[in-house]
């Protein structure tokens, strides 16, 4: 990897080298990225430090990008090449599992740590002057860090970045003048902006649409104020998963599994039709520990029995021979609020 060095042009128009200097301690320069990770990118969101894995060790720090996707930073601490790149892909092995629960709660929890006040939500719209995703972490990338990286870390990173995994290495090194200023210089291995789009190509899904590129549809059909209404009531009790026109709400049971119990469309015949819904109310049952007369309760007048739930996939043979679900239409501000009082009254 190149070496940088830096000169201060004097008043007389002289070039004058400062020296590069060690900066002593690598804890250092974790403190000064997580105060200030734009050193690295700008576009990036600290949301942990030290995050401990299912795997045992711990993230150095953890981010989010403009994206949503997330950001594993390991710094390089004396670690051989073997060692730190085998390190960096198994934190991602793990990040890639993330969902946005996951996502949310650990965001939250180090924010609160440092600001009672600051949510996932606040600091993401502060950072990027932008709404959180409701889809979270649908790539990600790593990105190793050290004062200067020897050849055979240049050759690993360079081999899987090669390969399409979206990996990288920045160098950050210490200059002190004569009068004792201090400078930092920061250098990638390969462009930011390669790396960040291997990443997004990791992540996208052809025929597939975002839940926020949904809402811009639901706008266009003149529902987008219920639909956002409901996206947001339900954010942290289900995550969702963006269709060609239809949202699906899905709650996380453990050990990898997950059931559908609520779809959502973004599209509507006419306005006044309202945004259409269709859920699972044996899976409310059975996950939620909601009865399906209460959960009717919840849900506006106009809601009918339909059983298409029971070919929905990942259905048992119980589901397929015998599971309820309620249609409708949430037509009024009311209605979307009386079914998400409902089931924040359950969410946990």
């Amino acid at each position: 990897m190149q070496k940088v060095r830096l000169w201060e042009i004097t008043p007389n128009r002289k070039l004058v080298e400062i020296a590069a200097g060690k900066i002593g301690l690598e804890e250092w320069i974790e403190d000064w990225l997580e105060s200030d990770i734009s050193v690295l990118d700008p576009d990036l969101l600290v949301i942990g430090r030290q995050v401990y894995t299912s795997f045992g060790g711990a993230i150095d720090l953890l981010c989010l990008d403009g994206d949503g996707n997330l950001v594993v930073i390991e710094l390089k601490k004396g670690r051989t090449p073997r060692d730190v790149a085998a390190q960096t892909l198994e934190y991602a092995s793990w990040v890639k599992g993330l969902v946005f629960d996951d996502v949310l709660k650990l965001a939250n929890d180090y924010l609160k740590r440092k600001d009672p006040e600051v949510s996932l939500d606040l600091a993401f719209a502060e950072r990027f002057e932008a709404e959180l995703p409701d889809d979270l972490n649908l790539g990600h990338r790593s990105l190793i860090v050290a004062e200067s990286i020897d050849g055979g870390t240049e050759r690993i990173v360079r081999y899987l970045a090669a390969l399409g995994v979206p990996i990288n290495v920045a160098t950050v090194q210490h200059f002190q003048d004569t009068n004792g200023r201090m400078f930092l210089a920061q250098v990638h291995l390969i462009e930011p902006e390669t790396v960040q789009a291997k990443a997004r190509s990791k992540s996208s899904r052809p025929a597939y649409l975002g839940v926020n590129a949904l809402q811009e549809l639901a706008d266009e059909q003149g529902i987008g104020e219920l639909y956002g209404r409901l996206r947001k009531g339900v954010r942290g009790i289900f995550f969702a998963r963006g269709y060609r026109d239809t949202v699906a709400y899905v709650r996380r049971l453990g050990g990898g599994r997950e059931r559908t119990l609520i779809l959502v469309k973004a599209i509507a015949d006419d306005a006044s039709d309202g945004v259409e819904f269709t859920v699972h109310a044996t899976r409310f049952q059975k996950h939620m520990g909601v009865e399906i007369d209460e959960l009717r309760g919840w849900l506006p007048e106009n809601t009918e029995e339909h059983q298409d739930v029971r070919t929905w996939a990942g259905s048992s043979a119980e589901e397929r021979k015998s599971a309820t679900g309620f249609q409708g239409y949430f037509r009024s501000e009311d209605g979307v609020e009386k079914f998400l009082a409902g089931l924040k009254s359950h969410a946990n």
